[in-house]
C-alpha cells in the first residue's frame, strides 16, 4: 500500500532536481492557504477576541484554505495530482470549485449569525477572486501564489492604510522570484495573478460602498 504523504513527495522532487531549496521553501511557507489563514486570524481576532470571532475566522480558514487542500493532498497521495502546487491547470478546477462553494456556505452562515462585517467582506473578496481565477485558468495558468499575496497587500491597504500594506510588498517580490526560479509560471501568468489580487478587493469595496 502506498503511504506516501504530500510533503515527502515534495522533498523527493527537490532531491531529484537542481531547483534551489530556498525557492521551494518560499513556495511552501508562503503558500496561499497558509498566508490567507494567518492574515485572516491576525486581522479579525485582535478586534474581536470572543469565541464567536475565532469560530467565524476558523470557518473561513476551513472552507477557503483547508478544505481544498485536503482534496489536493488526497489526490497527490493517490497519484491523481502530481504536486501540492498543482502545476497543471486542469488539476486546479476541482480544488478552486470546492473553495468557492465552501466559501459561499461560510458567507451565508456569517451573514445569518452577524459575523464581523470585515470578515464577511474578506470572504466575499476571496470567493470573487477564486471565481475569476477559476475562469481564467481555462485559458492561462494563473499564479495563485501571486494572487494571494497581492490580495493581502490590497486588502491590508483598504483596512489599515497604504503604509501597513507596504510591509507585505517584499514578500510578494520573494514569491514572484521563487515561482519564476522554479519555472512554475511565466512572468505574464504571475502578472495576471497579481492584478487579480490587487484589483478585486479595491473594486469590490468600491462597489459595496456605492450600494450600501
Amino acid at each position: 500500500m502506498d503511504i506516501r504523504l504530500p510533503l515527502p513527495a515534495a522533498l523527493r522532487h527537490r532531491l531529484q532536481t537542481d531547483d534551489p531549496l530556498w525557492a521551494h521553501a518560499v513556495s511552501l511557507i508562503l503558500s496561499p492557504p497558509l498566508t490567507w489563514a494567518i492574515w485572516v486570524y491576525s486581522v479579525t481576532l485582535p478586534g474581536n477576541s470572543s469565541a464567536a470571532g475565532f469560530l467565524f475566522a476558523s470557518l473561513f480558514v476551513l472552507s477557503i484554505c483547508i478544505a481544498p487542500m485536503l482534496f489536493v493532498a488526497y489526490k497527490v497521495r493517490s497519484g491523481k495530482i502530481s504536486d501540492m502546487h498543482m502545476p497543471l491547470s486542469r488539476e486546479r478546477y476541482i480544488p478552486y470549485s470546492i473553495a468557492i462553494l465552501a466559501g459561499f456556505a461560510s458567507l451565508l452562515i456569517m451573514f445569518n449569525f452577524d459575523a464581523d462585517p470585515t470578515l464577511q467582506v474578506v470572504t466575499l473578496v476571496s470567493i470573487v477572486e477564486l471565481t475569476i481565477i477559476l475562469a481564467g485558468t481555462f485559458f492561462v495558468h494563473i499564479s495563485l501564489h501571486a494572487m494571494a499575496m497581492a490580495s493581502i497587500i490590497s486588502a491590508t491597504a483598504v483596512i489599515f492604510g497604504l503604509g501597513h500594506s507596504l510591509l507585505f510588498v517584499p514578500l510578494l517580490m520573494l514569491v514572484v522570484l521563487a515561482r519564476l526560479v522554479l519555472k512554475r509560471h511565466t512572468a505574464i501568468q504571475i502578472l495576471i495573478g497579481a492584478l487579480i489580487g490587487v484589483l478585486t478587493p479595491l473594486s469590490l469595496v468600491a462597489v459595496l460602498g456605492l450600494l450600501l
